[in-house]
């Protein structure tokens, strides 16, 4: 029974607990909406359980609106409240210069989180199935890929979760027949101009029939399989990262080269492509760049842009900074939008709730958590002055700034351009440095101010 089946995945999986409360994504084809009837079926056994719809109007499609009142009616006659959100997409793709596909995804996700943090979700549900995992497995093989691409789609990423994924699309087509269950049909499915339908259309078909029935089943497997081993090959990197890397500010994070090169490949690229990550923003580097850092030679170097220079430089990997900017700047920042300060660094804000923080993840080189009642924003963001001073987290006194950059080892030529955050005069943060005494978060604390930094074009 398809039900039974799901309940089974959704415990081995510990995706979500008999009390959570979830949003579910929904757009009304019948993925979606077999995701909500079994969800019902779950809270007659979890009776705790709380559901509510969310719908995504892409605006793409002429179709668009009768899909939205579809949802609508769906989510009245289940009893469940339903959120709907809409955006320009195609406007945003142009903008953003973006295909379609990844524009609506980012949307589409953006506004899941924001609504999930809003009605106080603890999970947010989509509806992808095994057929989906085979195909973007497929898709990933077919533009060459390493392990993390074998992932596929995660069971879990986050706050999102997949209940789906023991399942392929022929058993929910079933599960929708036998039930009678209405959804709405998506013209677009049907264009074989786009890859992923082109593989769903013919190419499983023809690899059912002609090689292995079962290959969605397998191609799900190996999916599985990457991901598991792929948790431990990160977890195996992250503990390296210390030990391979010295720090001095997010500029010279360096891998030292020679002991990568005494690692086994798989761990030593694993780490080339973090620091490609932090160093030069990369989200993904491919197999040839990753290789060609992994091969440089003593003054040899790595461009990926005229801006994004690694040399090899004493057997480490630093970056060159090719474009300097000039000390003396300041500006001003209210905490909402992201703050770019120059092409070298970018932050993010984030103002959440002290009850929902959980446990903060310390780390002075990327991140401080702040007391946002003892801020006075807009915030100063500004360069260093001779004689700044400020009182660091634990001391009991001021200490002048010079002499904090030193003792935590920040490059000099890092340290006129490195942004201060600047509150009423007084200095909270900068990277690499602890907060300020005074503005830390402590038992009293009610809300919190995030200050992250972020790869240029990352967030």
């Amino acid at each position: 029974m398809i039900y039974q089946r799901v309940k089974k995945f959704i415990e081995a999986n510990r995706l979500f607990s008999p009390e959570s409360r979830l949003l579910v994504a929904v757009s009304g084809g019948q993925d979606s909406v077999a995701l909500v009837h079994l969800l019902i079926e779950l809270r007659e056994d979890w009776p705790e359980l709380e559901i509510a719809l969310a719908h995504f109007n892409h605006q793409l499609r002429k179709s668009a609106l009768a899909d939205e009142k579809f949802v609508k009616q769906l989510g009245q006659r289940l009893g469940l409240k339903v959120m709907v959100g809409r955006a320009e997409v195609r406007e945003y793709a142009r903008q953003e210069k973006l295909n379609l596909e990844n524009a609506g995804r980012l949307l589409r996700y953006q506004y899941l989180k924001k609504t999930a943090e809003k009605w106080g979700a603890e999970h947010i549900l989509t509806a992808h199935t095994m057929t989906d995992q085979a195909e973007t497995v497929l898709m990933k093989i077919f533009r060459g890929t390493g392990l993390e691409g074998l992932q596929g789609i995660r069971v879990r990423a986050g706050l999102v979760v997949r209940p789906l994924l023991c399942l392929s699309r022929r058993e929910i087509e079933v599960y929708i027949r036998e039930n009678n269950f209405e959804f709405r049909t998506d013209e677009t499915n049907l264009d074989l101009e786009i890859l992923r339908n082109k593989i769903r259309l013919e190419l499983i078909p023809y690899l059912e029939a002609e090689f292995d029935p079962e290959i969605v089943s397998h191609l799900s497997q190996l999916a599985l399989i990457a991901q598991d081993e792929n948790e431990a090959l990160a977890e195996l990197a992250e503990g390296l990262w210390p030990v391979v890397t010295k720090k001095g500010g997010h500029t010279s994070v360096s891998p030292f080269l020679r002991s990568l090169k005494e690692m086994p490949v798989a761990v030593a690229r694993r780490l080339v492509r973090k620091f490609l990550k932090v160093s030069l923003g990369l989200e993904s580097p491919s197999f040839d760049q990753t290789q060609a850092v992994l091969e440089l030679k003593e003054g040899q170097k790595f461009s990926w842009g005229q801006q994004k220079v690694l040399i090899n430089e004493g057997g480490w990997l630093k970056r060159c900074e090719t474009k300097k900017m000039q000390p003396g700047y300041k500006l001003l920042w209210d905490g909402k939008q992201n703050l770019r300060v120059s092409d070298c660094w970018e932050f993010q804000g984030k103002l959440v709730s002290a009850k929902k923080l959980g446990q903060p993840e310390y780390d002075d080189a990327r991140r401080c958590y702040l007391d946002a009642e003892k801020l006075k924003f807009p915030l100063e963001v500004r360069s260093r002055r001779p004689g700044d001073r400020y009182r660091p987290l634990g001391m009991s006194g001021e200490k002048k700034l010079k002499e904090l950059m030193s003792e935590r080892k920040i490059p000099r030529e890092e340290r006129d351009l490195l942004p201060l955050f600047i509150s009423d005069n007084q200095i909270v943060w900068s990277l690499g440095l602890p907060v300020s005494e005074v503005f830390r978060i402590s038992s009293e604390t009610r809300r919190v101010f995030i200050i992250e930094y972020v790869s240029p074009g990352e967030a």
